[in-house]
């Protein structure tokens, strides 16, 4: 950051391109590349056409010319899931990352999941199909009859009811999860559980006679927490100066949210139609509940706000995280009043 940042001369965040590459091949020890390096980099600067370059795209470039794959996805992943006016310091720190510990919880889980699927899918003897097996009979399955084994609050995660089923979470979760997870690291982790056990006790609150299987908690609280930024970030006005024109104006970028947000809403949209369509239409027993959705949602939009790393702050920030955590507390506190209060009557 230091080397890119000293030819910065009026301190804006961008270098024409024009000067970085005179300074590179002026000086091309000091940003540590080789001759052909310097052609590749050459080749590769400015695709987007606007005659600047900020610290980030400066980073995205070095480790495609320096056939730096891992960083280079790294930074592919990093501009996924954080705004492009936010994305100096993520990027700042995924420079020096290690892979130590190595972005793996959401691979670990997914094979997990998919395991356990294949496991109960050859027991049960009937073959792969779209709406089954539904292992009711599981010690990971949420049993509504065995609510006393806590564990069950969570571990529903694992079991997976037909093959759109699995599939759908696993793609989404690796698609989402694993951005989200090389930016946030840990938090991701806390978001995803905290969306799993937020769809249980919702669904034992609201619809309690129902089994519950599936990650889409947590699923979907990756989602709320994608959704939530691609939101509060949709337009984002920068000033750039720029040879083409005499002085700053605006600069609204919208970098793929359209597709983006698409993407987002037939992802959500047709997994809520299979969870809905396996709940009211596929069996009259042992019905499995589409409402840990909901909960899962409810939790990646507002943990995702207290618990997700936050790049650039802002005064009217602090108020929000509290705002978030208070409801968030309130859910849950309501949940568990719904759920322990017939008992007590």
């Amino acid at each position: 950051m230091r080397i890119l940042f000293q030819f910065d001369m009026d301190h804006d965040g961008y270098i024409p391109t024009t000067d970085l590459k005179r300074s590179i091949r002026d000086s091309a020890f000091s940003f540590g590349l080789n001759p052909s390096e310097i052609d590749g980099m050459m080749v590769h600067m400015d695709r987007d056409g606007d005659k600047l370059i900020d610290f980030p795209e400066f980073c995205t470039l070095m480790s495609q010319v320096k056939r730096r794959r891992l960083l280079h996805l790294m930074f592919r992943a990093a501009q996924f899931v954080v705004p492009r006016s936010q994305r100096t310091e993520p990027f700042d720190y995924l420079q020096k990352y290690k892979c130590c510990p190595p972005p793996i919880f959401m691979l670990i889980v997914s094979v997990i999941q998919l395991a356990i699927y294949a496991y109960y899918t050859v027991e049960a003897g009937e073959g792969v199909s779209i709406t089954g097996p539904v292992p009711t009979s599981s010690p990971l399955i949420f049993n509504p009859h065995r609510k006393s084994e806590v564990w069950r609050f969570v571990s529903y995660m694992f079991i997976h009811i037909g093959l759109y089923h699995v599939i759908f979470n696993i793609l989404t979760q690796l698609m989402l999860g694993i951005p989200l997870e090389l930016v946030h690291q840990w938090r991701v982790i806390a978001v995803y559980l905290a969306g799993v056990l937020s769809g249980s006790l919702l669904v034992t609150a609201v619809d309690p006679h129902v089994f519950l299987a599936g990650a889409s908690g947590g699923v979907y609280a990756l989602l709320a927490a994608h959704l939530a930024e691609l939101v509060m970030n949709w337009s984002e006005v920068e000033l750039r100066r720029t040879p083409l024109v005499r002085e700053s104006q605006p600069f609204i970028q919208m970098e793929f949210n359209w597709v983006r947000a698409i993407i987002l809403t037939v992802l959500i949209g047709s997994d809520a139609a299979v969870a809905i369509f396996q709940r009211y239409f596929v069996s009259k027993t042992d019905k499995v509940s589409y409402v840990s959705h909901i909960g899962g949602f409810v939790a990646g939009a507002l943990l995702g706000i207290v618990i997700l790393r936050n790049f650039r702050r802002h005064r009217w920030e602090g108020k929000l995280w509290w705002t978030a955590l208070a409801t968030y507390t309130f859910f849950i506190a309501t949940c568990i009043v719904l759920i322990v209060a017939p008992d007590i009557t």
